[in-house]
């Protein structure tokens, strides 16, 4: 049985994307490959520096801090 993606995105709609859209922090790895379904992963770093200078020293001090988030998309190849 074969199922029909409907928010199926073609490489062309993919390239009008735009960086609010599509953050610049935005990788993609590829994890397979051999079929017309690829699994890749959507991750985003950040990064904050936390509180620094004389302000870093008082009460609402926030800390440095990084987290990462991924989540897994899969990418189906009509042949």
């Amino acid at each position: 049985m074969t199922q029909k993606n409907p928010h199926a995105l073609t490489y062309a709609e993919l390239d009008r994307l735009s960086g609010e859209v599509l953050p610049g922090r935005l990788l993609l790895s590829a994890a397979g490959h051999g079929s017309d379904t690829d699994v890749v992963y959507a991750c985003q770093y950040d990064h904050d520096a936390g509180t620094t200078g004389l302000l870093g020293t008082g009460l609402l001090a926030e800390p440095e801090r990084t987290s990462m988030v991924c989540i897994p998309v899969v990418v189906h190849h009509d042949a």
